[in-house]
Parts: structure tokens; C-alpha cells; sequence
């Protein structure tokens, strides 16, 4: 038994923990959207005047991997609370800074906006 062996030992200890961290990682990243989902299926549909305040998209990805994008718009409740919440990409566009109306949603779910109508 040389040093390649030993090398050998090293290197399948250091696949197994990397292997182990990144099964970890996605195991507790399922399990945290499986939690959310099922909070947002039990919270009641509520919904509140707010105006839009700021629109901003997440991209990730890249380079080799495919590119995702995630929408997201800030409103305002009239006390000045704020909240975000994810919109469909489809939606996204068709909303715009200053916009008031009644956001309707189910936990963090974002269910629609219906806007004004100023006169």
C-alpha cells in the first residue's frame, strides 16, 4: 500500500462528504418549499388596498446551466406597510410603479391585482 492508496482513501472520503452536503442542500430545499406550500394552502385568501411601489427580477443561472427569472412586485398599504410578493412573469409586465388598486392573496401566494380605475 503506496501513496496512491492512501490518495485513494482521501479522495473517496472527500467525494462522499461533498456528495452528502449537496444531497443535503436539495433535500432541505424541497422540504422547505413543500412547508411553504403547504402554509400558503392553508392561510385564508385575503386581500388589500396597496398601491405598487417597486417592480425588481431575480435572475440565477447562467453560463453553462439554463437562466431562470423570478418576478417580483413591492406594495404599499395605505398605513405605509410594505410587502413582495412573486408575480407570474406574464403579470409582471402589465404592472407599473404607482399603480393602486386590491392585491389579492393567499399566503405568500400572489393571486392577482386589480387595479383603479381613476378618473
Amino acid at each position: 500500500m503506496g501513496p496512491s492508496f492512501a490518495f485513494m482513501g482521501v479522495f473517496m472520503v472527500l467525494f462522499f462528504v461533498v456528495f452528502a452536503v449537496v444531497l443535503g442542500t436539495i433535500v432541505l430545499a424541497v422540504v422547505k418549499s413543500v412547508r411553504q406550500s403547504a402554509r400558503n394552502q392553508a392561510s385564508p385568501e385575503v386581500s388589500a388596498v396597496a398601491a405598487i411601489v417597486d417592480k425588481r427580477i431575480e435572475t440565477s443561472g447562467g453560463g453553462e446551466s439554463t437562466v431562470t427569472q423570478r418576478h417580483y412586485i413591492s406594495f404599499e398599504q395605505p398605513g405605509g406597510e410594505r410587502f413582495e410578493l412573486e408575480v407570474p412573469a406574464g403579470e409582471y409586465g402589465l404592472l407599473v410603479v404607482g399603480d393602486r388598486g386590491t392585491v389579492t392573496m393567499k399566503g405568500t401566494q400572489y393571486r392577482g391585482f386589480v387595479r383603479e380605475i381613476m378618473r
